[in-house]
């Protein structure tokens, strides 16, 4: 039975030898493999870290210009035009809506601010100023909607600006057309009761004349005949219009307009001339109603002696007198309802012209000329 004990203290000790001198054996393969191989160069090692250096700063590139293009194309999305300028006074962003108001190139971007923005003191004012609300101005002929934008002062100023003339003529189109409705209203019936008084006085002028009372009934008859004209435009202005459309040759209108004028005292004195052509889609009878007012209001605003001149161009027509001109406020004021510039005036000559005008799809506007005097604009 004593061998039993003597393997088993046998292989207590094989067993752990056995395992160094495997331990020992793998250990000496692993150092011969490492002493085959090539020792690594510095110069590549050097060179592998730089490439993966410069492969990381094109990704981060690449995706920085990636923003780069979504935020140009957010800018030029805008509505408005966006200015932005720097804190060494160059010019660092222009949107493309911003290059088209102020009809610049976006190769302005990165010149000096005061040299791009030179003809336009409205909007260097804006920048020098405080940000704060918008506020709205007029320049250059137009009006604008302006802002100063709150922003730190280690990016610059921030400007955004709209052009809102369009916007504002519209607006006042619909007041006037509101006002147009609700004085209509009225006037119709104020209009009928006064026809039928006047009626009754004009039958009585005529009893007096018959009855030998002339200088009184020629009196009363001159004062009814010029109340029943006031009164026709009343019932001008309250009645509906139903236009029809059609093209018009601009120059034939003008022509029948400006014969019938010349048959009117208001004409005389001021020599009425024409030139251009140009076709449009209106309605005929009421184009030729509007520019016979709009005629005789420029007559009546030019001094004995000087011109009054209808050009005509592809849906447009501008008449030009010589009178003193208009200021802005007066020109939107005259053409309200009743709100007439002259003392005897009924102050519905301009705004029925612009009622019948609006009626056929054309607008009208009163523009002061630079060499004095007033244009009366009609565009479709």
């Amino acid at each position: 039975m004593q061998p039993f004990p003597h393997a088993l203290a046998w292989l207590a000790v094989a067993i752990p030898v056995g395992g160094a001198l495997g331990g020992l054996a793998v250990l000496l393969v692993r150092w011969a493999q490492l002493r085959r191989r090539a020792p690594a160069d510095p110069e590549a090692l050097l060179l592998s870290a730089v490439s993966g250096s410069l492969r990381e700063r094109g990704e981060l590139a690449a995706t920085l210009g990636e923003l780069r293009t979504v935020h140009e194309r957010l800018l030029d999305a805008l509505p408005m035009g966006l200015l932005w300028v720097d804190q060494r006074q160059r010019l660092a962003a222009l949107n493309q809506r911003g290059c088209d108001l102020l009809g610049v190139r976006p190769g302005v971007v990165g010149l000096e601010a005061a040299f791009v923005l030179e003809p336009f003191p409205w909007l260097r004012e804006a920048l020098a100023g405080d940000p704060g609300p918008a506020h709205r101005l007029g320049a250059q002929g137009r009006r604008w909607r302006i802002q100063r934008i709150e922003a730190p002062d280690r990016i610059g100023a921030l400007v955004q600006f709209e052009d809102v003339t369009e916007a504002e003529l519209e607006d006042r189109r619909r007041q006037l057309r509101e006002r147009f409705a609700e004085l209509g209203e009225m006037t119709a019936g104020v209009a009928h009761q006064l026809k039928n008084g006047l009626a009754v006085l004009k039958g009585q002028g005529q009893l007096l004349k018959r009855a030998g009372h002339g200088a009184s009934a020629e009196a009363l008859l001159e004062e009814t005949e010029e109340l029943e004209r006031l009164v026709q435009r009343f019932l001008q202005w309250a009645k509906p219009l139903d236009p029809a459309s059609e093209p018009l040759q601009l120059e034939e209108a003008v022509g029948q307009a400006l014969a019938e004028l010349k048959r009117r005292p208001v004409s005389q004195g001021r020599q009425l001339v024409a030139e251009g052509r140009g076709m449009a889609t209106g309605d005929p009878v009421l184009l030729h109603q509007a520019l016979v007012n709009l005629l005789e209001n420029a007559c009546q605003a030019s001094p004995l002696g000087s011109r009054v001149l209808v050009r005509i161009s592809e849906a447009q027509l501008a008449i030009l007198d010589e009178g003193p001109g208009l200021s802005e406020d007066t020109a939107i004021r005259m053409l309200r309802p009743f709100e007439s510039g002259r003392p005897d005036g009924t102050g519905l000559g301009l705004p029925l012209a612009l009622k019948w005008l609006n009626a056929q799809g054309a607008d009208l506007r009163l523009v002061p000329r630079p060499e004095g005097g007033t244009c009366a604009e009609i565009r479709w």
